[in-house]
């Protein structure tokens, strides 16, 4: 009996330590699941937020396009040489 005391505080109380803190951590990250499962979605609002920024960044796009298309038949529809009594 004097050798099995000194073999298992040597190999199992090692492994007892971490094992304990694994159950630890498993029952807070169940505990904390549980309570986001009673809580509802709260998820959602972000991504909603995500959703609502891509579309407002994708319609600044299409602004930017459409501003870009104008100005280039703008500039194309202006006259390049200015009648001579017209240039300074």
């Amino acid at each position: 009996m004097k050798i099995l005391r000194p073999v298992y505080h040597l190999l199992v109380v090692p492994l007892l330590v971490p094992l304990q803190l694994l159950t630890m951590l498993l029952r807070i990250r169940t505990g904390r699941l549980r309570v986001a499962r009673a809580a509802g979605d709260r998820g959602a609002l972000s991504i909603e937020m995500a959703l609502i920024v891509m579309v407002v960044v994708a319609i600044a796009g299409l602004v930017l396009a459409a501003l870009t298309t104008l100005g280039r038949d703008a500039q194309s529809s202006v006259p390049k040489n200015l009648p001579a009594g017209l240039a300074s």
